[in-house]
């Protein structure tokens, strides 16, 4: 873990109400920790956080990656990144890195804008699109997945199928799927217009189809 909590207070999510506020671990921590554990044998690390792209207010992540790609671990893995808080930086530091591991969890929760900003996500579908694009680009043989949330409050079949749309056009490795769930203390919770459980099931399972068609 290199840092605590969150900040993005999305209207589905109770992490900030139960964890806090971000906090992250200091720098030199971190690298010592790794370097004990290079010099110990292990062969793969994760940097874990709630969103590590935000790790020391957003800027310090890509030198972090690249001080402990520095270190000569031959597997380095991070998660779980924000598409809004994915830099040009980072994505820079993966290219260039000899032991980063060319893969990236980058989870969308939905294809759609209005649902997006339901979520209170902080990117649009386009952004999202077009930072894909950067890291495939940038890392051409990168692998990518994901999490989707199919039911989420006032989601409409229209909007439903732009997720649907969004797995086939960025083509995903493999994604995590979720039936929406209401969490007591969250906004959403609060929301009228609750997706009736059976018109979930039955979303969930088109895309899940459309994810494995596209892998």
């Amino acid at each position: 873990t290199i840092m605590y909590g969150c900040n993005n207070f999305c209207t589905y999510c109770i992490v900030p109400y139960v964890r806090g506020r971000e906090r992250s671990r200091r720098m030199e921590d971190i690298l010592r920790e790794a370097e004990a554990l290079q010099k110990s044998g292990i062969q793969e690390i994760m940097l874990l956080g709630q969103n590590v792209n935000s790790y020391g207010n957003g800027d310090d992540f890509p030198k972090l990656l690249k001080a402990l790609d520095g270190i000569g671990i031959p597997r380095i893995r991070f998660m779980t990144s924000h598409p809004k808080d994915l830099s040009d930086a980072l994505i820079d530091v993966m290219a260039n890195g000899r032991h980063i591991c060319n893969h990236l969890h980058l989870p969308v929760q939905s294809g759609s804008n209005e649902v997006l900003k339901a979520m209170h996500r902080g990117y649009t579908r386009e952004r999202y699109i077009s930072r894909v694009a950067a890291l495939r680009q940038a890392v051409p043989n990168i692998g990518i997945t994901t999490d989707f949330i199919v039911g989420f409050p006032g989601e409409t079949d229209e909007q439903f199928m732009q997720s649907v749309s969004l797995a086939e056009e960025i083509g995903y490795d493999a994604a995590f799927t979720f039936i929406y769930s209401p969490r007591i203390g969250t906004a959403a919770a609060k929301l009228k217009d609750q997706v009736p459980p059976e018109v979930a099931t039955e979303r969930i399972q088109r895309l899940i189809h459309a994810v494995e068609a596209g892998t």
